[in-house]
């Protein structure tokens, strides 16, 4: 009996401790992992400090596979585009993409020693390469772009492959993050799906400098605060550069001829200012990777849909463009013109502010549903007849048929055929019920209620403000005393808080932790215009909107430098992105407010977003 007692106690004591080496194995690796991963966010913040040495700095002259766009050495393919019109033409993309298709067929196989390069094939992306090789084995891809320049940071990234899945033998992508106008050195390092290197190639190519005349590095004061920046590529929407281009015009010039003075018309080499669109995309070095041309005016956003990015592409067409940057799609407004932003439905449909093509036609005044099934758009709600009376009234202030009198900028969808729509002009965000049908409804308005004073059926439907506590991120149950308005309001006694005015740029979200009919909408409150408070400050507006009790409270609120037009501020993790516009500038800033970065840009700005591009260009 003893005998057995030592026995069992001998082996607890070894499974005891089995399970603790075990689990202190268990940790070890998770604290590796952990490490791991942070190295990886660290390479992939794209600022000089987390990089011990440059990339171009350690490879060998001899082990580089020179790159060539012209010349005799010509070994990367190149595809001219004669217009942006040419650029998003599906039949053009689509014969590109034949012609990479039709060089992989007829040259064997190709190796990442002797691989299939192109350069921008689709012309959507000019800092762009595609390139298409196999290995033997089957492995994925991280690659680094470096210059030899102290002011430019490697750009190190996993890309997403266009074939077979991450861990392949045949491996295709769109590797962008390439520097105009300077050599750039890129290292290919193959990976086993051990995440054990099993191959290094480098390559260099003199890359053209910005065909819209974008600026290499935007102006960025570095303010090193505690948190760090957060990773990605900000996603500038701005207006258009004036770049000189060399073009031919016809003109008449007095010559003699047999002794008389005759008028000729003759061809003469002249330079021509033409404005340049296009999507900058900027690291957090304020280094250009990435750059989207535009046929025209640009939008107010971007959004992944389906296996694509969808965007503005020219005033009245909206572009769907894959992985690789092939225009799959080109949808037409028909007699509409976007006016900035749109917004997708989850169920194959875009919402787009728009501003009908005729004349006496009232600016951004119109929401535009386009199928992206069949292509078809449709009105699916104008606000001169949906509000008519705001409409009859404006025309009559302003003694004209076109009034500015709505001014939308932006739209979020919340259900079948019910849109929120903010009002810029009048400091309001409209929720429409039953649009695309005859008889749409305005269900609610958002806004202080003295700005619908003249309006009382319309002032019946402006939601009721609940209680707030002071502070940002704060939650209070209505009936809770309120807390001082905002510095400076000068608000009815009623009015517990002061509401948007002139706002721009609203996010709906609808979390499973919210009760039915609860939502948070947050926005940039520019204060300006209608319903603004007398001091120097745009704010981050988040409320919480509660359908049933037909009430809204402002549970977060953080001040910012003011600008008076369009901008936009997003709150992420640990940090707030926000877009200046007034003053052409972006910055990122810790939850305090306190500057990260600072960003200054020579175009005028409209937005500026910032996004991993994870599942989409990278891993």
């Amino acid at each position: 009996m003893k005998k057995k007692l030592i026995t069992i106690l001998i082996t607890s004591i070894i499974m005891i401790a089995a399970a603790g080496a075990f689990l202190w194995k268990m940790n070890d690796l998770s604290n590796k992992m952990e490490k791991q991963e942070e190295a990886v966010l660290d390479e992939e913040r794209d600022l000089q400090r987390y990089q011990r040495t440059k990339a171009a700095e350690t490879v060998k002259e001899q082990d580089i596979i020179p790159l060539y766009m012209s010349g005799g050495n010509k070994n990367v393919v190149t595809i001219n585009y004669q217009s942006k019109k040419d650029i998003y033409n599906v039949n053009h993309s689509a014969k590109a993409e034949e012609t990479l298709t039709d060089i992989k067929g007829r040259a064997g196989k190709y190796t990442p020693a002797s691989a299939l390069w192109a350069y921008n094939p689709y012309g959507t992306n000019n800092n762009s390469l595609y390139v298409y090789f196999n290995t033997n084995g089957k492995c994925y891809c991280r690659y680094t772009i470096s210059v030899k320049d102290k002011n430019i940071p490697d750009f190190t990234r996993t890309p997403v492959n266009n074939l077979s899945g991450s861990v392949a033998k045949e491996h295709e992508y769109q590797l962008t993050g390439l520097v105009p106008g300077k050599k750039n050195y890129i290292i290919i390092k193959l990976y086993n799906g051990s995440d054990e290197l099993s191959g290094s190639f480098a390559y260099t190519i003199n890359m053209p400098g910005s065909e819209m005349g974008a600026q290499t590095i935007i102006q960025n004061d570095d303010r090193r605060g505690m948190t760090k920046l957060s990773n990605g590529l900000y996603t500038v929407f701005a207006d258009g550069i004036n770049k000189k281009v060399r073009t031919t015009r016809i003109v008449t010039k007095k010559v003699q001829r047999n002794g008389r003075e005759v008028t000729r018309r003759v061809k003469k080499n002249v330079l021509k200012n033409v404005k340049n669109y296009a999507i900058l995309l900027y690291d957090n070095s304020g280094v250009l990777r990435g750059e989207i041309p535009l046929d025209g005016y640009c939008g107010r956003n971007i959004q992944t849909i389906y296996d694509g990015i969808v965007y503005a592409c020219a005033d009245n067409k909206i572009a769907l463009v894959n992985a690789l940057g092939q225009v799959t799609k080109v949808y037409s407004l028909g007699n509409y013109k976007q006016g900035g932003e749109f917004a997708y439905d989850g169920f194959g449909n875009l919402y787009i502010i728009a501003t009908p093509q005729r004349k006496k036609s009232v600016k951004n005044s119109c929401v535009i549903k386009l199928e992206l099934e069949s292509g078809k758009p449709g009105v699916a709600l104008d606000m001169n007849t949906f509000m008519p009376a705001v409409y009859k009234n404006a025309v009559k202030k302003a003694n004209k048929d076109n009034p500015d009198w709505i001014d939308l900028n932006s739209v979020q969808v919340t259900g079948t055929n019910q849109l929120l729509l903010s009002s810029g002009a009048l400091s309001s965000i409209i929720k429409a019920n039953n649009v695309n049908s005859l008889m749409p409804k305005v269900d609610y308005i958002i806004s202080d209620k003295s700005i619908w004073n003249d309006y009382k059926k319309l002032k019946k439907k402006v939601l009721d403000k609940a209680a707030i506590t002071d502070g940002d991120a704060t939650t209070a149950p209505a009936g809770t005393p309120s807390a001082s308005p905002v510095p400076g309001s000068k608000e009815e006694e009623h009015e517990l808080f002061a509401s948007q005015a002139g706002q721009n740029a609203m996010v709906y979200e609808r979390p499973s932790s919210l009760a039915e009919g609860q939502y948070y909408l947050t926005m940039l409150n520019n204060n300006s215009g209608a319903g603004a408070i007398n001091n120097n400050k745009s704010y981050y507006y988040k409320y919480l909107v509660d359908e049933t009790t037909r009430t809204y409270m402002r549970e977060e609120t953080k001040g910012f430098s003011k600008t008076r037009r369009e901008g936009n501020i997003t709150k992420a993790k640990d940090v707030y992105i926000y877009c200046n516009a007034s003053n052409n500038k972006f910055i990122e800033t810790d939850m305090s407010g306190r500057i990260i970065k600072e960003f200054s840009i020579k175009q005028d700005l409209y937005r500026v977003y910032k996004y991993d591009w994870k599942g989409f260009w990278f891993k």
